[in-house]
């Protein structure tokens, strides 16, 4: 070797060994990362036309506190990808992964290959491309969105080795199922039916034993019973009372109004206290009945006088209670005690109206299915 060629060995490793000794210096290294990267992975590296393979896609792109990059991978769901010679069957997306400094995102695919003229060839998963944006944070914690930038995914492909069969008429087609999965198939579906029958026979009978537990209980019911009016057509004909008094109060109370204010409300308040409902068939020559609500009868039915049994001591409801209170001071109180009842009369048709709803013909229906239940279990407990 020369001795001037010695001279440039020497020079180029002193200038290696500064950069060196500056890196160090500096504790820094500079390391080009890129933003996204993609690959590919099959299954398999060769197929048959037709044959089934899985393909997965895996892209990492940098996610950090102080960069992120965001791709849009609509392009890639396995329900709108096309990748023309080979055939998306379908496919799935899977969580994303995130680690330090990483987010990993990961679809798989199935497909087929179905080409006229490739047998023997590698075929290529056609180029597709990714657009994304870099997002930087910048101070005062606000982020700033960067161009619109592109990445070209990396090139895969499988070999071709073998043609379909030439009687194959259809390559599309899909398999045929074996006579043992029919057979099972139609056995489960058989079980099926069988159980849904029974369950739905048991329904009936179930049925059938509530409606003749309900058709005994009215039978056993007396004529004095049947004359009675039900819950809810006497608190039907109690917010009526409510509403005219009401109205007419509007004008000025009288101890009359607020007696037949009073009668009504201790209607519903017994109802809502479970206490009991006095009930009187009208006779032709009786006398009318202070403190006592005429039901006028209908469908050739006789008036009934109904009166409720609720006190101002006994009601449950502390408003009821008040209200019974004014009421009870305005229709019996001395003359010149009579006070403002319309607060009164608006806290009785609140009640009223909560007992109308408790005492529907639906609720009336369903405590009787329940009473008819509980004691169809009575009976075959005992």
């Amino acid at each position: 070797m020369s001795t001037k060629s010695l001279r440039i060995v020497m020079l180029a490793s002193l200038l290696l060994a500064s950069v060196a000794s500056a890196s160090a210096q500096t504790g820094t290294e500079l390391v080009e990362i890129e933003p996204i990267k993609c690959w590919w992975r099959t299954s398999t590296s060769a197929v048959r036309t037709g044959e089934s393979f899985d393909v997965r896609l895996t892209c990492a792109v940098v996610e950090t506190e102080a960069v992120k990059v965001v791709p849009d991978l609509s392009k890639l769901d396995p329900t709108v990808v096309q990748l023309p010679p080979f055939e998306v069957q379908g496919g799935t997306h899977a969580g994303d992964l995130l680690t330090v400094g990483k987010r990993f995102i990961q679809y798989d695919y199935r497909m087929r290959l179905i080409a006229e003229d490739a047998f023997g060839a590698d075929v290529s998963i056609p180029p597709l491309e990714v657009t994304y944006r870099v997002e930087s944070k910048v101070t005062g914690g606000d982020s700033v969105q960067g161009r619109e930038l592109s990445y070209a995914l990396p090139r895969a492909s499988v070999k071709l080795i073998s043609v379909v069969p030439d009687d194959t008429s259809d390559i599309r087609e899909a398999p045929a199922a074996a006579f043992s999965a029919i057979e099972a198939r139609n056995s489960r579906a058989a079980l099926y039916q069988t159980t849904a029958g029974v369950l739905f026979a048991l329904a009936g009978v179930i049925v059938v034993v509530i409606l003749i537990g309900l058709l005994r209980s009215k039978t056993k019911t007396t004529a004095a019973t049947r004359a009675h009016l039900a819950p809810r057509a006497i608190l039907r004909h109690v917010a009526s009372e409510l509403a005219d008094v009401q109205q007419a109060g509007r004008g000025g109370w009288t101890p009359e109004l607020a007696g037949r204010a009073l009668s009504a409300a201790r209607i519903s308040g017994s109802y809502a206290s479970g206490r009991a409902v006095g009930q009187r068939l009208v006779g032709l020559n009786d006398p009318l009945v202070d403190g006592a609500l005429l039901v006028g009868g209908s469908l050739g039915r006789t008036p009934t006088y109904v009166s409720g049994s609720v006190t101002p001591q006994s009601a449950t409801d502390p408003s009821l209670a008040e209200a019974l209170k004014t009421l009870t001071v305005a229709r019996y109180g001395r003359e010149g005690m009579l006070t403002d009842a319309d607060d009164a009369v608006a806290a009785a048709i609140r009640i009223t109206q909560q007992q109308q709803s408790a005492h529907s013909l639906v609720s009336e229906w369903t405590a009787a299915v329940v009473r008819s239940l509980v004691g169809m279990r009575k009976k075959v407990w005992a």
